[in-house]
């Protein structure tokens, strides 16, 4: 496990702190934590002492909002690397993906929360959305 963590600090692309096994994104402080069994086991993410898919599952988004304007929000328990671990991922695609979901979701709630705000026709969100999201 060792020598594989040395070679992932000098191949990573994402501010790690590897002496803490932590990196920050957006101002929430995220802890890695590995198994013994590291690479065979994914490592998971602690956002706030919770697991990082239960922090995005409590982000409420709500599916009727997704619906009505055909916005694909895949499933972060279905779609995440952490399901499909296999040994030659690193820690850095795990972030890399965090990332990703983390702005999404951020995109998601603020849109959700604008059209709750009902300023303007329903055509008016679509196009407004479909500009944001895509």
């Amino acid at each position: 496990m060792f020598r594989r963590l040395e070679k992932e600090k000098k191949r990573t692309k994402n501010d790690v702190n590897w002496d803490k096994f932590s990196f920050s994104y957006k101002n929430e402080e995220i802890k890695i934590v590995l198994d013994s069994v590291y690479p065979f086991k994914p490592p998971k993410l602690i956002m706030n002492e919770h697991d990082h898919i239960d922090w995005f599952l409590k982000k409420y988004i709500e599916i009727t909002f997704l619906k009505k304007f055909s916005i694909k929000n895949d499933c972060i328990c279905c779609h995440t690397i952490i399901c499909k671990w296999v040994p030659t991922f690193t820690i850095d695609q795990i972030i890399d993906e965090y990332k990703l979901y983390y702005d999404t979701y951020e995109i998601l709630k603020i849109m959700q929360e604008f059209y709750k705000k009902q300023f303007f026709d329903d055509l008016v969100y679509e196009k407004i959305f479909l500009y944001i999201y895509i």
